[in-house]
């Protein structure tokens, strides 16, 4: 697989300036991995990069994953692709629409926060306008999404991360852990403790941890980031999902 530079991504030097992405892809997105993209399919999602497949390749109209799951507001999705360094988050489509555009004008307020929020060496573009001159501010106060605007008037993006810091981030092959047990979440890759992220097991059999179910809830009904499935019955606060007490023996176990 043949990586974009490095170049293009933001450093130390100029990390105030927003990263300056590549306008033609080097690779082409299957329309089924565009789907998957927008739908949440986050394990169809990470198996297509374990592959070697480029994380910015984009289809024909200029849609990479990162902006499919904008469109879509696939949280778990955005959450997992800013683990990876190479990532590119100004890319443009075949308006010159952003990810962050397509977050904003759809109203993903929860999606538009974490593209403001992260820390990565591709630095966001706040003030880029597409084809018709609408930034990401304009497009959500043309659509009336208030939240949204005013998370993108007052947050302050963050510093990029140093280089040794983001190295440390989990990488997109990950390796098999003790009897095949994954003893992180798959929606924010923080290992499971005792505490906010002691494992809790849906309805359908996918196990999250109890903050990254929590902060689901705020959003609305409980439905799997995986497979979409709702949880039954219906629930309203993680405590409320059964523990997972096989991974949480284990991680008990490792505790003491």
């Amino acid at each position: 697989m043949r990586l974009l530079s490095k170049s293009n991504i933001s450093t130390a030097e100029d990390e105030d300036r927003p990263c300056v992405c590549p306008t033609i892809a080097y690779h082409t997105l299957p329309g089924s991995m565009y789907l998957a993209a927008k739908n949440g399919e986050l394990d169809e999602v990470r198996q297509y990069l374990q592959a070697g497949n480029d994380i910015n390749a984009a289809d024909g109209d200029g849609y990479t994953l990162l902006s499919s799951a904008c469109v879509g507001g696939q949280l778990a999705l955005v959450r997992y692709l800013h683990q990876q360094p190479y990532l590119h988050r100004n890319t443009r489509d075949w308006a010159g629409d952003t990810p962050l555009m397509h977050a904003a004008m759809m109203g993903h307020t929860d999606v538009v926060y974490e593209l403001m929020t992260t820390p990565h060496p591709c630095r966001l573009n706040v003030k880029s306008v597409n084809d018709y001159n609408e930034s990401a501010l304009t497009l959500a106060i043309s659509n009336e999404y208030t939240e949204v605007s005013n998370i993108i008037k007052s947050v302050q993006l963050p510093q990029m991360p140093a280089p040794e810091k983001f190295a440390e981030k989990k990488s997109l092959v990950k390796a098999k852990g003790y009897l095949d047990v994954k003893f992180e979440c798959q929606v924010c890759l923080e290992c499971y403790n005792n505490n906010e992220r002691r494992p809790r097991s849906l309805s359908c059999g996918h196990t999250f941890c109890t903050k990254c179910i929590n902060e689901t809830l705020i959003r609305g009904s409980l439905r799997c980031p995986f497979c979409r499935s709702e949880h039954t019955p219906t629930v309203t606060v993680a405590s409320d999902v059964p523990v997972n007490f096989i991974v949480d023996s284990i991680i008990q176990e490792q505790l003491l």
